[in-house]
């Protein structure tokens, strides 16, 4: 779950206080068809379990209320039913964007929910940070691991950067391949289970060179996949100093 306190502390970050504007970048969000991440908040339950994040979409904004889809996965739309207040992050236009929101009211079909939610009054935005491609030290390399068509899979990262990543592999992987808790493992940092997509599928000599892209990178495996990025990018960098 994201700090909003330290979101709002960030000299980088843009606070969206206009109803109009605000409510212009959710309906275009919502164009675009790609999950929000909600972090329903409980006060009955332990600090872990009000750390889970659900996906959604969507459907529909007003100035005063957004309609959004049920949850996944599904133990997400009981939690929202019970919850206080929500904390919300999406991805749009080279930006993270942040707010607080609470339930207004629900319908139920069969176990299927939809939810109105309140339209926040303020949005949090940060420019995403870029990065350089950058190849890991071999001595230290970073591991990927998968289940996929009933086998597990066991891969080293050829590049990353702080969006995705690539590897080599001897079998072809087809484009637009959604990949669900491939764990990546990062040297003297904690290991993080990320949901990727399959962007490219490129014969390199004997091998394919599969780049993958994260979806969704929640902001504590993003901090733990940067400060390997920032590490590697001062190794790198302290190495052409001494040639």
């Amino acid at each position: 779950m994201f700090d909003l306190k330290k979101i709002k502390e960030n000299p980088n970050t843009d606070i969206v206080s206009r109803s109009k504007e605000i409510v212009n970048i959710l309906k275009n969000f919502a164009q675009t068809k790609k999950n929000l991440i909600i972090y329903p908040f409980v006060p009955d339950l332990q600090t872990s379990d009000n750390n889970s994040d659900y996906s959604t979409n969507i459907i529909k904004v007003n100035d005063d209320i957004i309609m959004i889809d049920s949850l996944m996965p599904e133990d997400g739309n009981l939690k929202m039913l019970s919850s206080t207040y929500l904390k919300v992050n999406f991805n749009f236009k080279d930006k993270d964007h942040y707010f607080l929101s609470k339930l207004y009211n629900f319908a139920e079909d069969n176990n299927y929910f939809n939810f109105n939610i309140y339209t926040p009054l303020e949005i949090y935005s940060i420019e995403k940070r870029k990065f350089f491609r950058i190849e890991p030290s071999m001595s230290e390399p970073v591991k990927i691991s998968f289940f996929w068509i009933n086998k597990y899979h066991n891969f080293t990262i050829y590049d990353i950067s702080g969006e995705g990543f690539s590897f080599l592999s001897y079998f072809y992987f087809e484009k637009h391949t959604v990949i669900e808790n491939m764990k990546l493992e990062f040297p003297n940092l904690p290991s993080i289970i990320v949901r990727a997509e399959i962007k490219a599928s490129i014969k390199k000599d004997t091998r394919y060179k599969i780049g993958v892209q994260i979806i969704n990178l929640k902001p504590k495996e993003q901090d733990i996949m940067f400060k390997y990025i920032f590490k590697r990018q001062r190794e790198i960098v302290a190495k052409d100093r001494e040639l």
